[in-house]
């Protein structure tokens, strides 16, 4: 009971709020770069940002991350979806700031991207790395945004002495 105290305290929830924000954020500017890579690049024309190692090449991708499939009927934006609330209620319930700011991340990623599954039934992919035919899957904003919160959740875990 004190737990559930906690995650609805007055000071809990404002921290909460202003994360939630940060996240919708961060799905914003995902969303935004989806928008104008989309009116922009021509699917599967790679353009050249800094020499052949970063290039824009939009792609559209219909299954989940890294081009991995579940099939055709897989209900990607609907998983993606109960995530999400998965880590809104992690992030309510977490004490401590770095861990809620990390879910708040990840959830900015998911954000960008369920919205975009629902919009367009896939995901815009602009970001095209790699060296030569050795290239890093198409990812975007949100991909970054999922990945960095993964990382640094990583790296708190094992770092970090409470």
């Amino acid at each position: 009971m004190d737990r559930l105290r906690w995650a609805f305290s007055p000071g809990n929830l404002k921290v909460t709020g202003v994360l939630v924000l940060y996240a919708i954020l961060l799905g914003i500017l995902d969303l935004l770069s989806k928008a104008w890579a989309y009116s922009s690049l021509d699917l599967h024309r790679p353009v050249e940002v800094i020499g052949k190692f970063v290039r824009f090449t939009l792609v559209i991708n219909y299954n989940t991350a890294f081009g991995l499939s579940f099939g055709e009927n897989f209900p990607y934006a609907l998983m993606a979806t109960i995530l999400a609330i998965f880590l809104f209620i992690a992030m309510l319930f977490e004490r401590r700031k770095i861990y809620k700011f990390l879910y708040a991340t990840i959830l900015g990623g998911a954000i960008g991207n369920i919205v975009d599954r629902m919009l367009r039934g896939g995901v815009v992919d602009f970001l095209d790395v790699g060296i030569g035919n050795f290239r890093w899957y198409t990812f975007n904003l949100a991909d970054v945004w999922v990945t960095l919160g993964i990382f640094g959740l990583v790296l708190v875990i094992f770092l970090v002495k409470e």
